[in-house]
């Protein structure tokens, strides 16, 4: 973010710390929505003291023009009253503030910013009666108030007043606005810019700011305490989203009655509650969604008291999913993927808002399943205590004002376990087969590119509960697994063999990928698997091994049976070992000296199946083999599942030693090695009955 004129010959130590707030902590979306050169008025939500001061900093950096707020008089006796004095703010106290805001709309001098709720509202908790908004603060309820739309009407009417030349006396019209010069008044129609102001990760508890504050003050009250706490911990933790909206201009409301109502007062009381409610429906109704927003609502749209714990992850994630394709704002986490959610992974996002909910008894863990508390996340406490006592209820009274995402979730909550589990199955396994395409299109027209039915997912199905997951290895294809998937499944196993992502199309696919985009693409297959069959083996060849070892690790979710074939964990290509490092040396030096034609971006590669494999390997996608490779050994000792290590005793690709590290680092007695005779790495493409009978007997046996 560009440096604020603001900070400029200032020395407060407050506002070096609003500009890192500002990059580090605030994201603002809609900026396009600022109609330049006009006279602007922001609405806004209005939910922490820090706002007033926040929001028209963030403005003045996008705009370089001062957006002024009305604020407490005691605020301008604080450290920060250097900085609202420099933005133009004015004390509540002020007597002739109207008439500055008014003067300020019709010269566009300055933009303002009002909150029309009048108060900080720390439950979130609105009400929407008829044709007005209601605060509920403590069991009273207070309308939302319609200045900001006075303000925006007046100025509007006093400007057509004046270009149509219906102002008696000037020197008196421009002493009462405070205008140096009438030819300073703006042509255009004044803008009302609505503004949501939404929170994610928000947090309670103690913190080094508030320690700090503790230190220098001793009879804090209790109120300020409160303050203190929820703001100081969105500061440090929380990421503030203004949202800009769509602006709304003030011409056309008044031009049907402008010349036929001689009095203009009546024209603003008719039009300034339409106006408001128009302009709060915005910012309520186009709420910037979080995680926190879509985890909160389905625990109280929940019909029952027991939700078991995959089935609550499953409806977060499909509504999401819908969320993300729809026309409703979200926050930039939500874009992120979320497969882990429902893969069996550690979810950090959940497990944040898992905690919250726990320590306030709104979720007690029983086995498999979340006991939910409605009654707990229902409650109100007071308005100063809350945010404190139960935050996760300030999140739902926000997001129960949105009826799209009302409607998303009621949707799949509907649906009865199963039936939900299939549609996410169907999604899942859509979702794997279009991104398939996606990336053959992308590549059709390369040079080399694979036969489409080499690279394509497949599910070969069988009468049994079993399914073996087959992960095919570097630089190849499900293809490659596919002798080894027709024998399995003619003994009555389902065989799934997904596509590793970046295989299966041309080597160039593989330039950018992560070794956790091959491990996400091994996921995806496992979450599919388990939602259609109770038992699950994990089959990896060779760099499919090590993802087979890795997805061991998974939580909540247990293997029946892991078999590895090859695995890829100490390899013999001497590439690897000393030309890939010698090429990285190199590509660094001619990128140093800017000769980046001179960098090499692959080596050669002579494949034992050509039709299946890739006939070159890329540097980065070398080194995330690597990286997977070092990762996996971490990963050995924490391994439960009964495991079948199979090795070519003379593979050229990976060295033997690589069975016997795997077998003698995990930590379960439930384990088997065989070597194999061969030369052979690619030993499942070739005719070998013994292998694939062995393989067999090992499901068969622990079935």
């Amino acid at each position: 973010m560009k440096k604020n004129d603001l900070l400029i010959d200032s020395s407060g130590f407050a506002l070096s710390v609003l500009e890192k707030i500002l990059d580090a902590k605030i994201e603002v979306k809609g900026i396009e929505n600022i109609p330049e050169d006009y006279p602007r008025i922001f609405v806004a939500n209005h939910f922490t003291r820090t706002e007033a001061m926040l929001v028209p900093f963030a403005l003045y950096n996008i705009t370089n023009k001062k957006v002024g707020v009305i604020a407490d008089d005691k605020l301008f006796n604080t450290p920060i009253g250097n900085l609202l004095t420099k933005l133009g703010a004015l004390k509540t106290s002020e007597p002739f503030r109207n008439n500055i805001i008014l003067g300020d709309l019709l010269t566009s001098q300055k933009d303002w910013m009002v909150f029309p709720e009048g108060r900080m509202v720390k439950a979130k908790d609105i009400t929407k009666e008829d044709d007005h908004y209601c605060v509920n603060i403590n069991d009273t309820c207070q309308r939302v108030h319609t200045g900001s739309a006075y303000f925006a009407l007046n100025s509007q009417l006093l400007r057509k007043n004046f270009f149509d030349k219906k102002i008696k006396n000037i020197v008196k019209f421009k002493r009462k606005y405070f205008l140096q010069n009438t030819l300073d008044i703006n042509k255009n129609e004044t803008k009302i810019i609505p503004i949501n102001i939404s929170y994610s990760k928000l947090r309670r508890g103690k913190n080094l700011l508030m320690s700090m504050v503790d230190k220098l003050f001793s009879n804090m009250g209790e109120n300020f305490k409160e303050e203190l706490e929820i703001e100081s911990n969105i500061i440090l933790h929380s990421t503030m989203t203004i949202n800009i909206l769509e602006p709304i201009g003030t011409n056309d409301i008044l031009l049907e009655k402008y010349n036929e109502e001689l009095d203009h007062s009546k024209i603003i009381n008719k039009y300034r509650e339409n106006l408001t409610h128009h302009f709060m429906t915005n910012i309520y109704e186009k709420l910037t969604i979080s995680f926190e927003h879509i985890f909160v609502l389905i625990l109280y749209l929940f019909p029952n008291d027991v939700i078991e714990k995959n089935h609550f992850k499953r409806l977060l994630y499909l509504v999401i999913k819908d969320i993300k394709k729809s026309n409703l704002f979200f926050t930039e986490e939500l874009n992120g993927s979320f497969l882990d959610l429902i893969s069996y992974e550690k979810f950090k996002l959940f497990d944040e808002v898992l905690n919250i909910a726990i320590q306030d008894d709104i979720i007690i863990i029983h086995h498999d399943s979340y006991i939910i508390n409605k009654g707990n996340l229902t409650n109100n406490y007071t308005h100063d205590t809350i945010r404190l006592k139960n935050i996760l209820k300030v999140v739902l009274n926000e997001v129960l004002l949105i009826k799209g995402v009302l409607d998303i979730s009621q949707c799949y909550i509907e649906l009865k376990p199963q039936i939900l589990n299939d549609l996410l199955c169907r999604k899942l396994k859509t979702e794997e087969l279009n991104e398939f395409e996606y990336d053959y299109t992308k590549y059709w027209h390369h040079k080399g590119i694979k036969d489409k039915k080499i690279g394509k997912p497949y599910l070969l199905e069988a009468k049994s509960d079993i399914c073996v997951v087959a992960i095919h290895g570097f630089s190849s294809s499900p293809k490659e697994v596919e002798k080894l998937a027709i024998y399995l499944n003619e003994h009555s196993l389902n065989v799934y063999a997904p596509r590793l992502k970046g295989h299966g199309t041309v080597p160039e696919d593989l330039k950018n990928i992560t070794y956790k985009d091959w491990y996400d693409s091994v996921s995806r297959a496992i979450t599919i698997a388990t939602l259609e069959y109770k038992k699950i083996y994990l089959l990896g060849f060779s760099t499919g091994g090590l993802l087979a070892l890795l997805s061991a690790k998974k939580k909540d979710r247990g293997f029946d049976g892991l078999i590895c074939i090859n695995a890829a964990l100490n390899l013999n290509d001497i590439r690897v070992k000393a030309l890939i490092p010698a090429v990285s040396f190199w590509n660094d030096l001619v990128n140093a000296f800017d000769a980046n034609e001179y960098a090499k971006e692959y080596i050669n590669n002579i494949a034992e199946n050509p039709d299946i494999n890739y006939d070159k390997h890329y540097i980065d996608s070398i080194s995330q083999l690597s990286d997977l490779m070092e990762k996996t050994k971490k990963n050995l000792k924490h391994i439960k599942t009964p495991t079948y290590i199979i090795q070519s005793s003379d593979d050229p690709v990976v060295n033997p030693s690589s069975a016997y590290e795997i077998y003698d680092t995990i930590e379960n007695n439930n384990k088997k090695i065989e070597i194999i005779e061969s030369k052979s790495h690619v030993i499942i493409t070739q005719n070998n009955p013994n292998l694939f009978e062995n393989i067999k007997n090992f499901i068969i046996d622990k079935y």
